[in-house]
């Protein structure tokens, strides 16, 4: 009798060749997906930076946010945008809102990171950081990476 299908035993070594191999590429898998979400983040806190600086090129916004000192000005999560700091006109506000209209989500949770915060230093310029809700400034991503998720 010719039997034309694999035996139980071929199976099995089949099956253990594709376990081995699964688990071999799962964990550069897993790194590449950390990488992307870490990508994903610097790309939205640009965004997040872009929308402050066009933000702040309006003059009186400018004045009313920007002292002399280093300043929290707007907290974003996936729940949307919250300017800490607003002009009378709400100028500030309606310009992250309209960039970022559903706000922005931090992908990459293994640092238990919730939410971007820009601050305004005092040269005048925009920094974006990511951070949990008790310390919103733990990992600066904008407008350096050097210290991203040490």
């Amino acid at each position: 009798m010719k039997n034309k299908g694999f035996s139980l035993v071929e199976l099995i070594i089949v099956i253990a060749i594709m376990a081995i191999l699964a688990a071999a590429i799962a964990p550069a898998l897993i790194r590449y997906i950390d990488k992307s979400r870490r990508a994903d983040d610097v790309t939205a806190a640009g965004t997040l930076e872009t929308a402050v600086v066009t933000a702040l090129a309006n003059e009186k916004v400018y004045d009313a946010i920007v002292t002399n000192q280093t300043q929290l000005v707007a907290k974003v999560s996936d729940g949307g945008c919250q300017a800490v700091k607003d002009d009378s006109n709400n100028v500030f506000s309606s310009e992250l809102n309209s960039t970022l209209p559903n706000g922005a989500a931090i992908k990459y949770k293994k640092e238990g990171a919730t939410l971007y915060s820009a601050y305004t230093t005092a040269d005048g310029q925009v920094a974006v950081y990511i951070g949990t809700d008790s310390n919103d400034s733990q990992w600066m991503i904008r407008p350096s990476r050097a210290d991203l998720y040490n």
